[in-house]
């Protein structure tokens, strides 16, 4: 437990950028939350939930991760698998940093041009939530245009490494 805990990160919140996306998803996390207590309460206290809250939720959930998206990307806070980093050769490592940021660039590249061109589908076809009947095509645009952030993040993390001394 306790090399867990040392092994966390904490969040630098040094940016503005990252200042208000962490402010954003404390909101939505907190909003979450109420939401999800309110509704229980009045399931079985009152009998009376409130009415398309757990699409309220569903809308909440992408926003939330992928607002944090951007952040954890810039802090290296992703999960990692260090098995077998220790038979890597030292002159090897930078080469192996180099592959891994083009491939994450690469990979929230394709995960935001999908994510475009499913909310362009979402938004021909007219797709509504089931019961608020909300579009759900402009959650899907903004989780690629947070994917492009995470890009443009991504994108300046490489920029820095080729820069770098290998």
């Amino acid at each position: 437990m306790m090399a867990m805990k040392a092994s966390m990160k904490q969040i630098n919140s040094d940016s503005g950028l990252d200042r208000v996306l962490l402010g954003i998803a404390a909101f939505v996390m907190f909003m979450m939350m109420s939401l999800t207590f309110i509704d229980v309460l009045g399931r079985y206290l009152l009998r009376s939930p409130i009415p398309g809250a757990f699409e309220l939720i569903q809308f909440l959930m992408p926003f939330l991760i992928f607002t944090m998206l951007p952040v954890i990307s810039k802090e290296d806070g992703h999960i990692t698998v260090t098995v077998l980093d220790s038979f890597v050769p030292t002159y090897m490592q930078w080469a192996q940093k180099l592959f891994i940021q083009a491939g994450s660039m690469a990979a929230i590249a394709l995960v935001g041009w999908c994510l475009w061109h499913q909310g362009q589908s979402l938004n021909e076809g007219r797709y509504v939530s089931g019961y608020l009947e909300w579009p759900i095509g402009p959650v899907a645009y903004g989780m690629s245009l947070l994917c492009f952030v995470t890009f443009i993040i991504q994108s300046t993390k490489l920029s820095r490494h080729l820069r770098s001394n290998g």
